[in-house]
């Protein structure tokens, strides 16, 4: 099967930009791109007109909880949490012990379609669920890859904070799901060695996760230093700060994806630069739980690649990119503490790049050769659109103007087109979600 997307402006992710483009698909990749005005729409088997719209690569997330989809207006008793560690206690560690298969699979539908309504077609989920972990990620996938057809990578919290045995659960079930993606190996599915934070776990879990990522040859995927606490934990126990006690065990290189990154220390930084692993940056999370803000300044500076994720709070990453920009602005007291285009070519250019990385798969550019994972935005500028100014359009023009997804592919499948997710009844899922809450949040204002 073969596709034209014919017209419209194609932005790459090395800021070029061909105004009135066109972009062939022939099975899973592209295979021609260039000028409309070069093909004949006549040629191929399926012609999509994309006049009015932005044709991108589709987006990375870099870092999300699909789990919590289900916690949108949850209201719990008790006095509101005055730290990060009773936003943790006081939802989170409510919310994901009461997660049963069903609630898990729901939130993975939920979460599918509205990352591809927002662009995204590469999704890597940190999972928790104490009450369901056998299988659950194999569960996240039939929904997320199967279902609704994205790239997903997935990892389970490992956390000693349950105890002995829901330890050990996590740890097997990370294990299991890497030999899943190992054994598959098509490209849709990936996988990192998922860990809470260095709070939650011991000396010896680390130790012994640590033989696993060795032998694995795998990456971990774990919050660092988002809160104070995970500081604080980590000096008063173990005598040293958390980046120097993750290095001790040897978890921080090239694969790893560390979270937040906020209250780290200049030589902590400098070890980062030296190890190369990915920062995940989420700005409305940090905002949303008051733990501090990433210093992206003195990241670029080292060299340090980051990432953007969005940590669960909601799931529009062109929404994320805006905050973040803002968010560095207020918290350096700057109106330009970043070099606009370059934030934006290192946040792509960096999800992207941990994509390839896990996936095995060319993808992140609309060029001949690489996976046609691809998003056509709903975005009709009253200015023009140029490599000069794209991020400018991504920062002014698309957060909050409602320009949502109207065709998206993945691995050369249109599995959204007109804005409706194709294969799926949406309004049936959304009533499910619905239903299944009501049930969710009674067992969770009980916990």
């Amino acid at each position: 099967m073969t596709y034209l997307l014919y017209g419209g402006n194609i932005w790459n992710n090395d800021g070029s930009v061909i105004p009135n483009g066109a972009v062939v698909i022939d099975g899973d990749e592209i295979t021609r791109v260039g000028s409309a005005g070069d093909v004949e729409p006549n040629n191929y088997d399926n012609t999509i007109d994309c006049s009015k719209g932005l044709v991108i690569p589709g987006l990375v997330n870099a870092h999300t909880h699909i789990y919590s989809t289900l916690s949108r207006g949850l209201i719990l008793p008790g006095d509101p949490p005055e730290n990060f560690l009773e936003v943790l206690t006081g939802l989170w560690w409510k919310l994901d012990r009461n997660l049963t298969e069903e609630s898990i699979k729901v939130s993975a539908l939920v979460s599918g379609m509205e990352l591809l309504k927002n662009g995204v077609t590469t999704v890597f989920d940190h999972h928790s669920s104490p009450g369901a972990t056998p299988g659950s990620l194999k569960t996240i996938s039939e929904e997320l890859v199967g279902e609704i057809g994205l790239r997903g990578s997935l990892c389970y919290e490992v956390s000693d904070r349950n105890g002995e045995e829901e330890k050990n659960m996590g740890i097997r079930e990370n294990l299991d799901w890497l030999s899943y993606v190992s054994n598959r190996n098509d490209g849709m599915v990936g996988g990192q060695f998922g860990l809470h934070a260095s709070f939650t776990l011991s000396s010896d879990t680390l130790e012994e996760i640590a033989s696993y990522v060795e032998d694995l040859n795998v990456g971990i995927h774990v919050h660092l230093a988002e809160g104070l606490e995970d500081q604080q934990d980590s000096l008063s126990k173990y005598g040293t700060r958390v980046v120097n006690r993750l290095d001790s065990f040897g978890l921080i290189g090239p694969e790893s994806m560390l979270i937040h990154g906020i209250h780290l220390s200049e030589p902590e930084k400098n070890i980062l630069a030296e190890r190369g692993p990915t920062l995940v940056y989420n700005p409305r999370s940090n905002m949303n739980n008051a733990v501090g803000v990433t210093d992206l300044p003195g990241m670029f500076r080292r060299g340090i690649d980051v990432g953007l994720g969005n940590d669960g709070m909601g799931l529009d990453m062109m929404a994320e990119f805006q905050a973040g920009y803002f968010l560095q602005k207020i918290y350096h007291g700057d109106p330009n503490p970043l070099d606009l285009t370059r934030f934006g070519q290192a946040l792509f250019r960096h999800n992207y790049d941990l994509a390839e990385r896990t996936f095995g798969a060319k993808v992140g550019k609309i060029a001949p050769g690489y996976k046609a994972d691809i998003a056509v935005l709903n975005y009709q500028s009253p200015t023009p659109v140029s490599p000069d100014n794209i991020y400018g359009h991504f920062l002014y023009g698309f957060s909050g103007n409602n320009h949502p997804a109207e065709t998206v592919f993945v691995d050369g499948q249109p599995i959204l087109q007109d804005s409706e997710v194709v294969g799926i009844n949406e309004e049936e899922v959304y009533e499910r979600a619905r239903d299944l809450t009501r049930t969710l949040w009674e067992r969770v204002k009980k916990a």
